[in-house]
Order: C-alpha cells, then structure tokens, then sequence
C-alpha cells in the first residue's frame, strides 16, 4: 500500500514520476517478480526493487527516462560491484512513466493572468500564483491555482520556487518594474517557456535593461514577447486565450497553423 499511496499524493499534486516494476527475475535476486518502486525527477523515490548498487543504476535510468520521457524495459544483472552482495542474477524491469501536470507559474494574477489562470486549470496545468498583492484582494478565479506565493517583489517570489526544467512561466503583472524583476528570475530558471505580456517599445526597453544586467542575446530571444499567437481580440479574456493557445502549442510541439492547410484531411 505504500507505493499505491505515493502514487495517489504523487497525482493529487500532478507530479511526474517512474513507476519500476520488475517483471522478470533469473537466478538469485533480493526482490521477486511484482515488486515496485516510484522514482521521481530528483533522484528521490518510494519503495525498493532490492536495494544496493543495482537499485542506484535503476533510479538513474529512471530519472533519464523522466528527462526524456519515454517508458523502457530494460535488463540489469544483479551483481554487487564491491562483491558483497551473495545475489547474483538477471533482473528485468519496466520503467514507466506516468507524466504529471506541467507546471505554470502565472507572475502577476491581474486581468488577463486571472483569465489565464482560468483557462489554464481547464487543461489539467500545475499552476503557482505569485504576487505581491494579497490573495484577498485578487480575482476569485486566483484560487483556482494549486499554489499561492505571496511576496515582496517578483524576484524573490520567482526564486523561491523549486519548478521542474520544464516549467512554463508567464510574465503578466501590473508594472514595468515588476516585469522586469519576474523576468530576470524567471531567466535564471531552467524553464520551458517564459512569455511576457507586452508592448513592442516596453520589451525594448526592458531587454536594453536586462542586456546591462549581464543577459545575453541567446536569453533575451528565448522569450515570448508579445506572448500569445496571433489570433485577434483585445479583451483580457481573449488576451488569455491567444496566451494558452500558444502555452498549448509549445506543450506539445505544434506549428500553430491552421489544421487544413497541414493536410490532415483527405478532400
């Protein structure tokens, strides 16, 4: 029961994570057919195929599996590098990976992050609120974020996040100077997507500030800015919508065209 309840708190928090099952054993091994084990993208894990040296080469192929995710079967011979293990045998397990949520950190929860906040928890993401106004005082549909970071300025909410390197990161508060504090944290990260909501002459001046802070040119053109795919509409509403159209398509690498002009459909 202990793998089935980490399983269970791993999928309340939308957390990714390899489900080990080993699925064939031949000669002298620790475990037998059935037994498992949950490793997650940090190393850290629940249950144990038998321990020792074996175990840690199968939580680092784990962990590869979660970078990379994909599933794998892989065959392991079950013998203890220093000699003291009296095991010796053939072991076969399955390395699944059971994909969590990705996760979005919305900086800056006004009109359109409300919005997007809103559209974003429709699609299953793991979303972080953070802002230096209290919850109180922000849209209902803030509370609809598994997370809420309250703090003094952007930059130190945006640091104190421990996010996966797959993170997606939305710049949208209520200033200048707030925007380019969220920024810079937020290109520090090893994130997926970072897109900043704003004019051409604000992610100007903006980015000549960041440039003399030490960012590179690489950095600057990772950003989204203007965020969203093009797609008309000026409300906050549909402002959110062009910005979780885009989340969606960089989510699961899509162009952004149109459906008939990519030949999907025999006429």
């Amino acid at each position: 029961m202990n793998i089935l309840d980490a399983q269970l708190k791993a999928r309340q928090v939308k957390k990714s994570y390899a489900l080990v099952t080993l699925v064939k054993v031949e000669g002298t091994t620790p475990r037998s057919v059935g037994s498992k084990m949950i490793v997650f993208a940090d190393g850290t894990f629940d249950g144990t195929i038998g321990g020792g040296v074996l175990e840690k080469r199968i939580i680092t192929d784990a962990v590869q599996c979660l970078a990379n995710k994909e599933s794998t079967l892989r065959k392991y011979e079950n013998r203890a590098e220093d000699g003291s293990s009296p095991c010796v045998g053939v072991i076969t397990a399955f390395i699944d990976l059971v994909q969590g949520a990705p996760e979005l950190v919305v900086c800056g929860a006004g009109h359109v992050g409300s919005c997007v906040i809103r559209l974003a928890s429709q699609l299953g993401y793991r979303i972080t609120v953070i802002d230096t106004r209290d919850l109180e005082t922000l849209s209902e549909s803030v509370r609809l974020a598994d997370s809420f970071v309250h703090c003094h300025d952007f930059s130190e909410g945006v640091k104190s996040l421990e996010t996966g390197p797959q993170a997606y990161y939305l710049v949208s508060t209520y200033g200048h100077t707030q925007d380019g504090e969220a920024l810079a944290a937020a290109l520090e990260k090893n994130a997926a997507y970072i897109g900043m909501i704003g004019s051409p002459l604000k992610i100007k001046t903006l980015f000549n500030k960041l440039r003399e802070k030490g960012f590179n040119e690489a950095q600057l053109a990772s950003v989204n800015a203007p965020v969203g795919l093009d797609i008309g509409g000026e409300s906050p509403e549909e402002v959110a919508i062009a910005i979780v159209s885009e989340l969606q398509m960089i989510r699961y690498g899509k162009t952004g065209c149109q459906l008939k002009n990519l030949g999907c459909c025999d006429r």
